[in-house]
């Protein structure tokens, strides 16, 4: 897979010292996944004929670092203490918690740099893509789901601050990897937003879907704890999963709504929606 190639290129090698930090980075993040985010990012730049297609995969592969960080830090003791990640042990559990919490430092910093050490692309189109990347995971986006998660989630008593949440945890990332896309392809204005109109309703299924799972899913399956949301509010706990997988068939269906209004070349888009959700829901 192309995503997998360009990352292990980009990644410092395993015996670059110090070898305990950079084997955990490449444990973290070659150790698997659908790398929904990435697909999206080139496929949204394929859409308008591929220009800006080799910015877009190292964009993508930039923005699983950074979602990849995220995962080792949403795993650790002091959040989910999860034990799987993957199919495998979680980067604290093979390593140690101190390696993990500084391998995802590095993975943050790495999907930086990938942006800005790109040749042969407007000085412009990166600052965007950067500033994309920075606000999606920053204190207005993922990491302030995070902390509302931990701290605020019990509390919760209805449907909308859950699906806040999930927009901030799940949405705001996708629709960054959409729109970084855009930029790459240098699409119009009114383009842009159909496509991060897109992702976003893709993004809100995914988390919803991810909810169901987490309440019935098998562990072998899919290669993760699961219970973890055990008697913490969920779109699940509040509606139950019936409610829950029509919230998810909404989303996916103005997701391809979206899409088919615009000019662009989408079938590759909704072909990774089918991929993702065929036995998801």
């Amino acid at each position: 897979m192309e995503v997998n190639e360009s990352l292990d290129r980009l990644l410092p090698e395993a015996a670059m010292h110090p070898s305990s930090l950079h084997r955990a980075m490449r444990y973290s993040i070659l150790a698997g996944g659908k790398r929904i985010r990435p697909v999206m990012c080139i496929l949204v730049s394929e859409a308008s004929g591929g220009v800006g297609r080799d910015f877009a995969v190292r964009a993508g592969c930039a923005i699983e670092c950074v979602h990849t960080a995220s995962l080792i830090l949403d795993d650790l003791p002091s959040m989910d203490d999860a034990e799987l990640r993957r199919g495998r042990k979680t980067t604290h559990r093979e390593f140690s918690e101190a390696t993990a919490i500084l391998a995802s430092i590095g993975l943050l910093n790495l999907g930086y740099a990938i942006i800005t050490q790109s040749q042969d692309t407007d000085p412009e189109v990166k600052v965007q893509a950067l500033d994309v990347l920075c606000e999606a995971v920053g204190s207005k986006g993922m990491i302030a789901g995070q902390e509302i998660d931990l701290h605020e989630r019990h509390g919760f008593s209805e449907v909308s601050p859950i699906e806040n949440l999930n927009w901030l945890k799940t949405g705001a990332l996708f629709v960054a990897s959409a729109q970084i896309g855009a930029l790459a392809a240098g699409l119009n204005p009114s383009s842009v937003d159909a496509v991060k109109d897109f992702a976003k309703h893709v993004g809100l299924a995914f988390q919803t879907a991810d909810d169901l799972i987490d309440h019935s899913g098998d562990i072998d399956a899919i290669g993760k704890d699961v219970g973890q949301d055990e008697g913490v509010p969920t779109l699940v706990s509040l509606s139950g999963d019936d409610a829950a997988r029509l919230s998810c068939e909404e989303n996916l269906a103005l997701a391809h709504d979206t899409l088919r209004k615009t000019d662009l070349d989408s079938a590759g888009l909704l072909a990774l929606v089918d991929s993702i959700f065929g036995s998801k829901i």
